[in-house]
């Protein structure tokens, strides 16, 4: 009988180990595969603005797009680094975008016009988020400002990169 006592303490307490090295090791993992973009701003990033969204940076595919206008779009190779896109992270988590619905309710009182039309998607591992508004929608004062300081904050990054400057001009405007 005491053999057996020993051997049943002796097998609770190995469960017991076993359960606590099993319990950190799946905490460890879910910790580091965490792809929440307020703790790891490696993300890409979409984000299409202007008369009719022409305007794109593609972080995914490394691309930004101008709008012409009478002419067609150009597309050209644009990357942003590491940095920029934690800047525009920080600015995101800041502001609290994630938290945004994906679309905002367009004005029936006023018009706009041009229309300036904005979308961003943002995706970290399976965490994806979109949202998209109009010069027309809808925004509380705080909101909208929120908004186009991160609308200006993207734009400043690409519009300092030399690729971006050696654009050329759009011909033409809207109206």
């Amino acid at each position: 009988m005491v053999c057996l006592s020993r051997l049943t303490v002796l097998l609770m307490a190995s469960v017991m180990v076993f359960s606590t090295v099993l319990v950190i090791f799946v905490g460890s993992l879910e910790n580091s595969s965490s792809s929440s973009p307020r703790n790891d701003f490696n993300f890409n990033l979409l984000f299409r603005y202007g008369v009719g969204a022409k305007n794109e940076l593609n972080t995914f595919e490394d691309t930004y797009t101008k709008d012409m206008v009478v002419d067609p779009s150009v597309t050209i190779r644009l990357v942003l680094s590491d940095a920029e896109l934690e800047q525009i992270g920080q600015k995101m988590v800041e502001m609290g975008f994630f938290d945004y619905p994906e679309e905002f309710p367009l004005r029936t009182d006023v018009l706009i016009t041009p229309r300036m039309d904005y979308y961003i998607k943002v995706a970290n591992a399976s965490i994806v988020k979109e949202v998209s508004w109009t010069s027309n929608s809808m925004l509380e004062n705080s909101v909208q400002n929120s908004l186009f300081q991160l609308v200006d904050l993207i734009r400043g990054i690409i519009e300092q990169k030399p690729e971006y400057e050696s654009l050329p001009s759009a011909r033409g405007g809207y109206s």
